[in-house]
C-alpha cells in the first residue's frame, strides 16, 4: 500500500511539473497611448499580443488614462500592435519572452492619419482658368 502511495505521487508531481512547464509566464508589458500631436492619452486603444510560434492572438485596451497592462504571456516570440480608427497603427516585433519576470514599459504615440500627410499636388504649378 505504502508503495502505492508513493508511486502515485510521483506520478502526480510529474504531471504537475509537465504541465506548469508549458504554462511558465515571463515578461509584463505596460504602459501609455498617447497622441503623437497633443500628447494627450488615448482610451480604447486595440493591443494586439500576436504569438509568432503559436499564432495565437490575446487582445486588450487602454483604459480612460491610455495606459495598458498585458499581463504575463507565455515563453515565445511576440508582435504587439497598437491600432486605433483614424491613427496609423504601430507594431513592435520581435519582441522576446523569457521565463524569467521582466516587466517591460513601452509607451506608445499614434499619429493621426491626417498628421504629416503632405498635399501631393503642392508641386504642381497653379493656373487660374478663365
Amino acid at each position: 500500500m505504502k508503495n502505492i502511495f508513493i508511486c502515485f505521487l510521483l506520478i502526480t508531481c510529474a504531471q504537475v511539473s509537465f504541465a506548469t512547464e508549458n504554462k511558465i509566464t515571463g515578461s509584463i508589458f505596460s504602459g501609455t497611448v498617447v497622441d503623437a500631436s497633443t500628447k494627450k492619452p488615448m482610451a480604447d486603444v486595440m493591443i494586439i499580443a500576436h504569438g509568432q510560434e503559436t499564432g495565437d492572438d490575446q487582445k486588450f485596451t487602454t483604459d480612460q488614462h491610455g495606459q495598458y497592462k498585458i499581463p504575463s504571456l507565455p515563453v515565445g516570440t511576440y508582435t504587439i500592435r497598437f491600432e486605433k480608427s483614424n491613427y496609423k497603427p504601430v507594431e513592435r516585433r520581435n519582441l522576446s519572452v523569457k521565463k524569467t519576470s521582466i516587466n517591460t514599459k513601452m509607451n506608445i504615440e499614434l499619429l493621426n492619419e491626417d498628421d504629416g500627410e503632405e498635399d501631393h499636388h503642392s508641386w504642381l504649378p497653379k493656373y487660374d482658368i478663365i
